[in-house]
């Protein structure tokens, strides 16, 4: 291994993947144990199911403003609480008796969580040993939850298997106590009204749009995947595990290498991004047809579902840090609050077409959006000021 290699991997830069790793197996696991979770408190699948719709919700509102109002504090110590916040929630949440006390704490646990994920990208610049590893580090945070998605929610439901629900929170609570972040302090924020000016920077609210509209994208098609799984391409049930690890696998890949997009290119590559996507997405209903074709293309789409990641948000921070000093802590959190409004917006449509067209026709649904994102990336490129670095 390379000095710069081994420098990349310093004890800070671990900490940041590692704090995103439980925050996104906080996230994730409702959704591995939501059966547990009915018959805990005695209620219906359906309503235990509002938990994640509500918390993507809590998130991708409550985030941008609590992130503004934090950004005029010492970073570092808003980092600290921001993380005994989440660990509290997560303890009351494993002990909670009553399910509307567990879904008031889920909601609080959302906004938090938004707000530490926005303020350990303002990091990146501090942890990074060389210019160069800046987009590789916003990459490594982002790979966390998609690392939790892969590896965290089996554990996790792992342990509410052999110890109960309530233990999985309990061992996100105990994790979170060792976590060890930078200190240094760099932020200057403005008034929650001044941060928002931002949003009239056209660089940023077109960024804003593709977020959304490449999460709604994905989420069309992705929050089915199991089903598809099953009744489209009909693998059984024994190997059902396989093939969702290997769509994580090809998931971790496409956070990863958002990184060595962002250094190599920039934002260039994002339309040739989103056109690959919707034309996999047009294909989708013909591929599940036959069994390699149509994990093919699934493999193909979680490889170039979090693409966007890095580029983007070092777009946005170039622009926040260079234009905007008083917002860099709002421009840190425009990626994980658009996509999961994307989510939101993506899941319902998805649920739409499975009502009234059939599973097999989600990627038709989530091309419509990636036709969106297509149309916005290339007008991004073009205001972009002649001569503008955008890598």
């Amino acid at each position: 291994m390379s000095s710069s290699k081994a420098r990349f991997f310093n004890p800070a830069v671990v900490g940041l993947i590692m704090l995103s790793f439980f925050l996104g197996t906080s996230e994730y696991t409702v959704i591995g144990i939501l059966p547990e979770i009915a018959d805990g408190f005695g209620i219906s699948l359906t309503q235990a199911g509002s938990i994640v719709s509500l918390f993507a919700f809590a998130y991708g509102l409550g985030t941008p403003f609590l992130a503004a109002y934090v950004g005029k504090y010492n970073r570092f110590r808003i980092t600290m609480l921001g993380i005994s916040l989440f660990a509290l929630c997560n303890l009351i949440c494993a002990i909670a008796t009553n399910y509307m006390v567990f879904l008031v704490f889920r909601i609080l646990t959302a906004v938090v969580s938004g707000t530490v994920v926005s303020i350990s990208m303002t990091y990146a610049e501090d942890v990074a040993s060389i210019p160069e590893h800046i987009p590789g580090v916003i990459a490594g945070v982002f790979s966390g939850f998609s690392i939790a998605s892969v590896i965290g929610v089996p554990i996790a439901s792992t342990i509410t298997h052999v110890f109960g629900w309530r233990a999985a929170f309990i061992t996100i609570f105990v994790a979170l106590l060792f976590m060890k972040l930078p200190r240094q302090n760099r932020l200057k924020a403005g008034s929650i009204l001044e941060q928002f000016k931002l949003f009239l920077d056209k660089r940023i609210s077109i960024g804003c749009a593709i977020v959304f509209l490449a999460g709604a994208s994905t989420y069309c098609f992705y929050t089915y995947l199991t089903p598809i799984f099953q009744q489209e391409l009909h693998i059984p049930d024994s190997m059902l595990s396989l093939a969702l690890l290997i769509f994580g696998i090809a998931a971790i890949t496409s956070n990863v290498s958002s990184g060595q997009v962002a250094n190599k290119t920039g934002i260039r590559m994002l339309p040739l991004i989103y056109v690959i996507q919707t034309v996999c997405l047009l294909l989708l209903p013909i591929a599940t047809h036959n069994l390699v074709s149509g994990g093919l293309v699934l493999f193909i789409l979680g490889v170039v579902m979090y693409l966007l990641n890095s580029p983007l948000q070092m777009h946005f921070l170039k622009i926040a840090t260079r234009d905007h000093p008083a917002c860099v802590n709002l421009a840190s959190s425009l990626i994980s609050v658009f996509f999961n409004f994307g989510i939101a917006a993506g899941s319902a449509m998805g649920g739409v077409i499975v009502k009234y067209a059939g599973l097999r026709f989600v990627g038709i649904g989530g091309a419509i959006p990636g036709i969106g994102a297509i149309i916005c990336a290339v007008i991004l490129l073009q205001i972009m000021k002649p001569g503008a670095d955008i890598r």
